[in-house]
């Protein structure tokens, strides 16, 4: 009897023992399991969709070559990153226009991004009006000072200044130090009026025997501003050279030189095809590359950012070589990103 209650108590010990040795796996597979699910927890989803944050960019004068540079720079990057950006921008050269379709724009999408061109301070109420109203401000193509725009929460640009004595550099070179120059403008505005200044001075400073005539406004239409400057060439027999400020200027002074017979080394802006075209057949000395599809490429960019609870730089600047037919080729491959922009935008 007592073998077999022996007997018994060991059977009990062994099932006891092999009943431990099935439940010990199973609590170090739940162990392993544990670490798993806190790391797939602690893993930050990306949740931003920026098809549900929407940005625009509000421009005036959408025919010109060189404002659809500076459109496609913005809408080519901001399709890159993910946006369908809206374009609140007339044809010609309206800027109340311009406002109407951003506000219209405003109250059909829920933009909270805007890149926005600045002409002159009648964009200073809105950009403050857009900041209001929770929506992010930058601009490009024009250096602003901080505090001056408020609302503005960062600019892209190039340096006028630096280019304006750039070009003094090349035409004083080129003239041999001496003659006339005449100084263009598109209009009387603070990125044009900052070039045409840096440009005087530094002839000023480098060239002394160089007369600098005082600034006249071009215009933006082409006849007339290829009529202005060619009274200037009449009213100066001694003018050897000229720099406009703005993207029409080598059309403006090829148009004069073929009105008056006369060549002179002249400087204008950008890298449109037809400025392009006049530098590679001699007629324009060279245009400066002010980084026009570059500059707003980075709006947009800085839009994302900050849309994304990110910070950015307030001030960016930029280089702006001069085009000469040395490395013209580059400043093609550009226009031709430029040109599938638009016809994608007219489809």
């Amino acid at each position: 009897m007592k073998k077999l209650i022996v007997f018994l108590l060991v059977l009990l010990m062994v099932a006891g023992f092999a009943a431990g040795c099935t439940k010990t796996p199973v609590a170090e597979e739940s162990k392993a399991e544990e670490p798993a699910k806190e790391e797939a927890a602690e893993a930050p989803a990306d949740e931003y969709d920026p098809l549900e944050h929407p940005i625009a960019f509000t421009m005036a004068l959408k025919s010109h070559p060189v404002v659809q540079i500076m459109i496609a720079g913005f809408l080519n990057r901001a399709e890159e990153l993910g946006y369908e950006p809206k374009l609140y921008a007339p044809d010609d050269w309206d800027l109340p226009k311009s406002y109407e379709l951003m506000e219209a724009g405003l109250a059909q999408h829920k933009i909270e991004g805007m890149c926005i061109y600045i002409f002159d301070d009648s964009v200073d109420q809105y950009i403050k009006k857009l900041s209001d109203s929770g929506i992010y401000v930058v601009t490009g193509h024009t250096k602003v000072e901080e505090g001056t725009k408020p609302g503005l929460s960062a600019w892209a640009a190039c340096d006028a200044v630096a280019y304006g004595k750039a070009s003094a550099q090349a035409i004083g070179k080129a003239i041999g130090g001496k003659g006339t120059v005449a100084v263009t403008e598109g209009s009387f505005n603070p990125t044009e009026d900052a070039a045409a200044k840096g440009f005087a001075d530094e002839m000023a400073a480098s060239f002394p025997d160089v007369v600098v005539l005082d600034p006249v406004e071009e215009g933006f239409d082409t006849p007339t501003a290829i009529d202005r400057a060619t009274a200037i060439m009449q009213a100066n027999p001694d003018l050897v050279g000229a720099f406009s400020t703005t993207g029409a200027g080598p059309s403006t002074w090829a148009g004069a030189q073929e009105n008056t017979g006369k060549s002179i080394v002249a400087i204008a802006m950008d890298y449109s095809r037809v400025n392009l075209d006049l530098v590679k057949e001699g007629k324009i000395y060279a245009v400066v590359a002010q980084p026009l599809y570059d500059e707003f490429a980075i709006c947009a960019e800085m839009l994302d950012t900050l849309l994304r609870g990110g910070e950015v730089e307030y001030n960016n600047l930029l280089d702006a070589p001069l085009v000469t037919t040395d490395n013209i080729d580059e400043y093609y491959e550009i226009l031709s990103k430029v040109e599938d922009a638009f016809e994608k935008l007219n489809d």
